[in-house]
């Protein structure tokens, strides 16, 4: 497995294989990891201009992101994470957090590798103090995992979201970004 920073090249590929990912969202025993509905779980135009120009924006000006992807052995992408910028000003010494994980590679340390790179990088960052990222309260594995890699639970907005009929809430959490 190789995991890299990706490039505009990378994008195409991405894209393809993240709206494989996204597909999985609240289908059969998958709980929603998205905060989407079931019938809009894809790859949008906006998605693709957010990934896409945020890429090209200079670190730590508003609407910059560094995404990393894993490659598996075909070259095939197989997971992503990224970091980006808050949306509020002033909010420079923290990042927010996005990832996913491929169904054939799951619960096999690709996430725990793929915080631990983004980790490194944010390490050589000096004005970035703080990881921050949202998770849909019913995804415990996820949960699990950013407990493991030194998140901690901020708090839980109740009810953040009526998605396909059901209420779901979102738990806030964050880590200091020395390793």
């Amino acid at each position: 497995m190789e995991i890299k920073q990706a490039t505009q090249k990378d994008l195409t590929g991405f894209f393809s294989y993240l709206n494989d990912h996204l597909s999985d969202n609240g289908v059969g025993d998958t709980h929603l990891f998205q905060p989407m509905s079931k019938t809009e779980s894809s790859v949008n135009e906006a998605m693709k201009a957010r990934f896409a120009d945020g890429i090209n924006v200079e670190l730590f000006q508003l609407g910059w992101r560094r995404l990393w992807l894993a490659f598996d052995d075909n070259n095939k992408i197989v997971g992503h994470i990224d970091i980006r910028s808050h949306a509020e000003r002033h909010t420079q010494h923290r990042v927010l957090l996005g990832m996913g994980v491929d169904r054939c590679v799951r619960k096999q340390g690709l996430g725990k590798q793929l915080i631990n790179t983004m980790l490194e990088w944010v390490a050589n960052q000096p004005v970035i103090e703080f990881v921050d990222l949202w998770v849909l309260s019913n995804n415990l594995a996820a949960q699990k995992l950013y407990l493991s890699t030194g998140f901690e639970k901020c708090g839980e907005i109740k009810d953040m979201f009526r998605i396909d009929g059901k209420s779901l809430s979102y738990t806030v959490m964050s880590r200091p970004a020395a390793i």
